[in-house]
């Protein structure tokens, strides 16, 4: 999917956000090692903040949603996996959030420079790839 309105993106980035809180939450489920079930579950609440920071980014973004178009920005190209099984061990589950997180600073990597025309929604998705990057170290440990 296109991403060519800074509405899309927000959309798309909220989307994204439910969707990784739900995995995090079944992954804090189904994880047998107690700290990473504990990360999983930390994740889940930063999720929930995450999706009240774009939230306000749309909100005081909200006229200028439409009136600067964005070229060269595609959903499909940050496509991540959130399914899993049951009975999916913790080193797949570890594996499966590094994926997830390098997918994410990816995605608002570009958001933030495809953005620069909103300084505050730039900077706001600048400090969520961020967080994202200490999160991939947190799992690479």
């Amino acid at each position: 999917m296109e991403l060519g309105t800074f509405g899309a993106i927000i959309k798309y980035a909220l989307d994204i956000e439910t969707e990784v809180a739900n995995f995090y939450e079944t992954s804090s489920d189904i994880a047998k090692n107690a700290e990473l079930e504990s990360i999983f579950a930390d994740l889940v609440v930063r999720g929930q903040k995450r999706k009240k920071t774009l939230e306000r980014v749309r909100r005081e973004n909200v006229t200028e949603m439409i009136l600067e178009p964005i070229i060269g920005f595609d959903s499909d190209s940050y496509s991540i996996v959130t399914e899993i099984s049951k009975s999916v061990n913790d080193d797949n589950l570890r594996t499966l959030a590094m994926n997830i997180e390098t997918m994410l600073q990816k995605f608002y990597t570009t958001a933030a420079v495809k953005t620069d025309f909103l300084i505050e929604a730039a900077y706001a998705f600048e400090l969520l790839a961020e967080k994202n990057e200490e999160t991939i170290k947190l799992f690479s440990t």
